[in-house]
């Protein structure tokens, strides 16, 4: 019983605060402003007798007020990102320049005096020797380095933007297995 008179007061009290907010306050006075008296004569202008008015006013074109030049600037319309057409392969380039990089695999590392060496397979099984300085793969790859694990390619390729980038791609002699530690 005692909580419910409490909620009581509390809901008069709330309505009787929101009716003084609900009232209408007066307009803020504005100052009246005093005439100055006038004391210089204007001259009435004269009334030239027009052509009788068809009641159209005439409007001045949009076109002729700007005019858009667009030298110097870049098309609007055109896309910002690159589009990268399919390149055609062909037939006179060496095998290995033929496949993507990741369809190769690399199954085996040769050293001795002449300095590091690796054996590529391709996806038809094919096995094919390279050094350092040897092209691979479509975006004319270049082996930078082959060491006792690995095989460390270059390949220079063009972003969505259009800039040509380098990435270095390395291939492992043995490659991890996911989920296998």
């Amino acid at each position: 019983m005692r909580n419910g008179r409490i909620f009581l007061n509390g809901a008069l009290l709330s309505l009787g605060l929101l009716s003084f907010g609900c009232g209408e306050a007066a307009p803020p006075a504005v100052p009246k402003a005093t005439p100055s008296p006038i004391s210089a004569v204007v001259p009435k202008p004269k009334i030239e007798e027009a052509a009788p008015s068809t009641g159209l006013v005439k409007k001045e074109d949009p076109a002729a007020l700007f005019q858009y030049n667009p030298e110097g600037r870049r098309d609007p319309f055109k896309s910002i990102i690159v589009a990268s057409g399919k390149r055609t392969i062909s037939e006179s380039l060496p095998p290995l320049q033929r496949k993507e990089l990741s369809e190769m695999r690399l199954i085996g590392i040769v050293w001795g005096n002449f300095g590091h060496g690796a054996i590529v397979q391709t996806p038809d099984g094919k096995g094919y020797p390279v050094r350092k300085g040897t092209r691979i793969g479509t975006n004319n790859g270049l082996v930078s380095q082959i060491t006792n694990k690995e095989m460390v390619v270059e390949e220079k390729f063009q972003d969505i933007f259009g800039e040509t980038k380098v990435r270095s791609v390395v291939m492992e002699l043995h490659p991890q297995k996911e989920g296998l530690e």
